[in-house]
C-alpha cells in the first residue's frame, strides 16, 4: 500500500468521521482502513478524541445550562420574594391609610360639631365625673352644670354657683355651705364665648395631630352607650388609656374614660342640650331676693388667675 494513500486517508479522517465525504471517497477510505492497521489505529484514536471532546463539550454545555437554570430559578425566587414584600407593604400601607382616614374623619366631624356648639347662644351642659383611686380605695363624684344664654353664664358646681359673662372682668361666686356671696372685680377676662366647651379638650387635641402621623397612635372602634351608637377613640393601651365616646349621629362627646391599671379610674358623662335655657336660669338678680338675705356679701378685687376657679 502506498504511503501517499495513508496520507490521503489521514487527511480525510475528520471528514470521514463526520460523514462529509462523497460516496467514492468514503469507499476509498473504507477499503484502505480494512487493509492498513496504522491508519485504522490512527482513525480510532482520532475518533476517540473527537468523542471525548464531544462528551466534554456536552458536559460543559450541561454545566452551563444547569448554572443558567440555577440563576433563572434564583431570579424567579427573588421576583417572588420582592413581589410578596411589595404586596405586604402595600397591604400595610392600605391598612394605615384606611385607619388614618377613618380616625381623621371622626375627629374632624367631632371638632366641627364642637366649633358649631361654641357659636350657640343658648345651651346647657351637664358634666358628671366619677373618680376612683385604687391605691386608697377612695371614690367621689362631681357634677357640674353649665347654663349659657346670650353671653351670660351660670355654673353650678357642688354647693357653689358662679355667675359671669363673656368678655367681662366681673363675676359672682356663691358659696351655699358658707352662706357667702363674693362679687369679684378682676384684671383679666375669665370667659370668652365658647370657652366653657373646652371641657371637650381631647377633641381639640386630637385635631392638632392631623398634620403628622401621631393620629396613628389612636384607635377607633364602634360601641353602643345608653342605647346610642358611638365611635370610640382610644389613645393608649389596655394598661393606660383614654377612651372617648362620640355619638355617631350628633357627633357630640357623650363619655370619657381614663384609666391607669391598678391606680385610678375616671369616668365623665356629658349631656348637652340646645335652646332650653331660660332668662331666669342665668339671672343673678335672684341673689337680691329673700332666699339670700342671710348671706354675707363681699367685694373682692382679684389680681391673680388662681382665683379663676370656684
Amino acid at each position: 500500500m502506498k504511503n501517499n494513500d495513508c496520507d490521503i486517508v489521514k487527511d480525510l479522517s475528520i471528514q470521514y468521521i463526520e460523514d462529509m465525504l462523497s460516496s467514492n471517497s468514503k469507499e476509498f477510505v473504507n477499503n484502505h482502513l480494512r487493509n492498513c492497521e496504522n491508519c485504522k489505529k490512527y482513525y480510532n484514536d482520532i475518533n476517540s478524541n473527537i468523542f471525548n471532546e464531544n462528551i466534554k463539550e456536552d458536559k460543559k454545555d450541561k454545566i452551563e445550562i444547569n448554572h443558567l437554570k440555577k440563576i433563572r430559578n434564583h431570579m424567579n425566587f427573588l421576583k417572588i420574594v420582592i413581589m410578596s414584600i411589595s404586596i405586604t407593604i402595600a397591604v400595610f400601607i392600605s391598612i394605615f391609610v384606611v385607619k388614618y382616614y377613618n380616625i381623621s374623619n371622626v375627629v374632624n366631624e367631632a371638632y366641627n360639631k364642637l366649633e358649631y356648639m361654641k357659636k350657640l347662644d343658648n345651651y346647657k351642659l351637664v358634666q358628671e365625673t366619677t373618680y376612683k383611686n385604687f391605691l386608697d380605695n377612695s371614690m367621689y363624684t362631681v357634677k357640674t352644670t353649665y347654663y349659657y344664654k346670650d353671653g351670660k353664664y351660670k355654673i353650678e358646681l357642688g354647693n357653689g354657683i358662679r355667675y359671669l359673662e363673656d368678655d367681662s372682668y366681673n363675676k359672682i361666686c356663691v358659696y351655699n355651705d358658707l352662706k357667702q356671696i363674693e362679687y369679684h372685680t378682676q384684671d383679666f377676662i375669665e370667659e370668652k364665648k365658647g370657652d366653657t366647651l373646652n371641657v371637650f379638650s381631647n377633641i381639640k387635641n386630637y385635631k392638632t395631630l392631623e398634620k403628622g402621623i401621631s393620629r396613628l397612635g389612636l384607635s377607633l372602634r364602634e360601641e353602643r352607650f345608653n342605647g346610642i351608637d358611638c365611635y370610640v377613640i382610644r389613645r393608649g393601651n389596655n394598661n393606660s388609656y383614654v377612651d372617648i365616646w362620640i355619638d355617631k349621629n350628633q357627633k357630640i362627646t357623650l363619655r370619657m374614660v381614663e384609666e391607669e391599671y391598678m391606680h385610678h379610674y375616671c369616668e365623665t358623662l356629658y349631656t348637652f342640650y340646645e335652646n332650653i335655657v331660660k332668662n331666669e336660669d342665668i339671672d343673678s338678680s335672684i341673689l337680691n331676693t329673700e332666699k339670700y338675705k342671710d348671706y354675707e356679701k363681699k367685694n373682692i378685687t382679684v389680681h391673680d388667675t388662681k382665683y379663676k376657679d370656684l
